[in-house]
């Protein structure tokens, strides 16, 4: 059965990955946004991303290191399909959905005190520095933009309200190494972006910060 269960749960994270995209609109605040889900080659795109990425996050919250104790597992496995999700909304509309971000921060703190791994003040300290290093990322990135002469910025609110849910989820110290890992991945995009189109370019950040929670999530006792 140990060995059942990654091929379960993986199968259920690539419907979940197959589902997603074409029902994450209603997530979004701006009603044209709202009023039109993806279509076409848009939600191709992102079920190339979505299926594989869900489906290889749950197999492997629910491998036997893991599905040895049934809470770490489930935790661990909605926690990363939550950033899967949330991944997904942002590169379809470059949008990181409140009416997502806070049910799942309740939802963080309300399993915190359930976690066979971590404490419950670990998470709210951890869910206080991811939120502190994302309002300080804000302001950075503001006068940043403002010094360069534009109002764009890769790095937004909705990537700042992420961060604190990440260190909801992964804790202190671990959110450090993660928000670490998904600084380090978007920076590579960035210096990728920037060969590819040249200065100027805006790319979404939050599916990086969300690839480097994933990987604390599933190789936690090598983070914390």
């Amino acid at each position: 059965m140990d060995a059942a269960l990654p091929v379960i749960a993986g199968i259920i994270g690539a419907l979940f990955g197959w589902w997603l995209p074409a029902h994450q609109h209603p997530l979004y605040r701006e009603p044209a946004f709202r009023e039109h889900p993806a279509s076409g080659g848009t939600l191709l795109g992102l079920r190339l991303f979505t299926v594989p990425s869900a489906a290889a996050t749950a197999a492997f919250a629910f491998r036997p290191a893991y599905a040895e104790e049934p809470r770490l597992a489930l935790f661990t496995a909605a926690a990363c399909l939550v950033l899967v999700a949330l991944s997904s909304t942002d590169f379809d509309r470059r949008r990181i959905p409140n009416r997502l971000v806070y049910p799942a921060a309740l939802a963080a703190l309300a399993a915190a005190p359930f976690w066979p791994d971590r404490s419950f003040s670990a998470i709210l300290v951890g869910g206080a520095v991811g939120t502190l290093a994302g309002i300080s990322l804000v302001i950075l990135g503001a006068v940043a933009g403002r010094a360069a002469g534009s109002r764009q910025t890769a790095f937004g609110l909705g990537d700042a309200r992420l961060m604190g849910l990440i260190g909801l989820a992964v804790g202190w110290p671990a959110v450090v190494t993660a928000l670490f890992l998904g600084i380090i991945f978007a920076g590579g995009a960035a210096l990728i972006l920037l060969v590819l189109r040249g200065r100027g370019t805006t790319y979404s950040y939050g599916p990086y910060l969300a690839a480097g929670a994933v990987i604390v999530l599933l190789w936690f006792d090598r983070f914390a």
